[in-house]
């Protein structure tokens, strides 16, 4: 059998070419359009009641995205490394992406290898292990 697959170069290559010269399509909304936006926004800012807790939300999205660790957070991430914690307790407990924990520490010099085991959390020896 040939090839059974058909393709359209009248529907894609225009995209893709215009994609490559840095081509951009028209911006969906008008310069005057833009304005009126512009003016509403800034009317809401100065005369709604809700604003604050609006830009409260924000702030908070905002902290949760962010890319860093304070000292603070630093010095509690090392102590819960100390106690043997993983990187995945420890995004939990401070609410801050383990890749970021990670990160910084890796760029403050700390080491980002797995944590040790404990050795007094070690298993019984007696005649009950039998059933595990």
């Amino acid at each position: 059998m040939g090839n059974t697959t058909t393709t359209r170069p009248d529907v894609d290559r225009p995209i893709i070419a215009n994609l490559a010269q840095g081509i951009r399509a028209p911006s969906p909304i008008s310069p005057e359009q833009r304005v009126k936006l512009s003016a509403a926004q800034r009317a809401y800012v100065a005369n709604d009641p809700r604003w604050d807790a609006h830009r409260q939300k924000l702030a908070d999205a905002q902290t949760a995205r962010r890319m860093t660790l304070t000292p603070d957070e630093i010095a509690m991430v090392l102590a819960m490394r100390a106690k043997g914690r993983t990187f995945s307790y420890i995004q939990e407990e401070i609410g801050v992406c383990h890749d970021v924990i990670r990160r910084e520490l890796a760029g403050l010099g700390y080491a980002t290898s797995r944590a040790r085991k404990d050795k007094r959390a070690r298993r019984g020896s007696g005649h009950w292990r039998s059933f595990d």
